[in-house]
């Protein structure tokens, strides 16, 4: 491992190295020092150059560096490379509706109602909405949704989009159902698929049971499939009963999922699980009780 750069960002100084022993990938570490009165915290990241270059350094997707931005160009010229697109600033319009998205509140009316873009991109490819649905207010997802924000966008989450999500995905991961219903009643296709070939109606978090049923009865009531097979051959069903879900279970087995793979799914899941999540046994006596309520054996 080489040294490449050291530069200070903030609080913190950072040293970059660059490893690039014969038959692998170059790679960047990252070890950035923290100085909290006194008291070193230290962290480090590792990821290949390509993926550097390709989007800089993750969580993908980000729509500014901010004060990362003279580090990331030092490092970009000690690379040898030629400054890529992400390395450009959005302009300061674009810039200001990702700030007010990412706080969720209603002040991103102000820039639609002058007739802002509701659905520019980042250097990743996200757009504002992405932001909006991972902020815990609901009103800035549901303004960039009215004002013609695409939902089903497929966002990258790795550097090189390997690995894909959409936006509608993310809603019900994250359970919000009022930018879901929004959604759905401009007409966002319900089943989109990501890199895993999942639906958003696969995407349900394991503490997501008191929304679960209204997001799926939303999205099989705008033509979801209740039954659709992920391209490992998940059903939804099977990652509620998984998630210990009963009330979410419920509604799909309503909605006409065929309960038996969900059964299937949980003892086996269960089988191997018990012997740490033991505290559990009695969500999964539950779960057990309303597959077999509707009808699985």
């Amino acid at each position: 491992m080489v040294g490449l750069v050291e530069y200070q960002e903030g609080y913190a100084a950072v040293a970059v190295f660059v490893d690039d022993a014969d038959g692998t990938p170059a790679t960047l570490t990252f070890r950035s020092d923290l100085d909290d009165g006194g008291r070193i915290i230290r962290a480090e990241e590792r990821l290949p150059v390509a993926d550097f270059l390709a989007k800089g350094l993750g969580p993908w997707p980000w729509y500014d560096l901010g004060e990362r931005r003279l580090g990331a160009l030092r490092v970009v010229s000690a690379l040898g490379a030629d400054p890529p697109p992400w390395l450009t600033p959005l302009e300061p319009d674009a810039l200001e509706l990702f700030r007010r998205s990412e706080r969720g509140g209603p002040s991103v009316a102000d820039l639609l109602d002058r007739g802002d873009d509701p659905d520019p991109l980042d250097p990743c490819g996200g757009t504002p909405l992405w932001y909006a649905v991972r902020a815990l207010r609901p009103e800035a997802a549901v303004l960039l949704v009215d004002a013609g924000a695409d939902a089903g966008r497929v966002v990258d989450v790795t550097a090189r989009g390997e690995r894909t999500t959409t936006i509608l995905h993310e809603m019900v991961r994250l359970g919000r159902t009022v930018a879901l219903d929004a959604a759905l009643a401009r007409g966002v296709d319900p089943s989109p698929r990501d890199s895993d070939g999942a639906t958003p109606m696969h995407c349900l978090d394991d503490r997501s049971d008191h929304v679960g049923p209204q997001l799926v009865r939303a999205l099989a009531g705008a033509g979801a499939a209740v039954d659709a097979a992920a391209a490992d051959g998940t059903r939804p069903i099977e990652v509620a009963a998984r998630q210990l879900l009963p009330g979410t279970v419920a509604a799909l087995a309503e909605l006409g999922a065929d309960p038996q793979p969900g059964l299937d799914a949980l003892v086996a899941w269960w089988a191997d699980a018990q012997r740490h999540h033991a505290y559990r046994a009695k969500e999964v006596s539950a779960t057990i009780a309303v597959l077999h309520a509707a009808g699985a054996r």
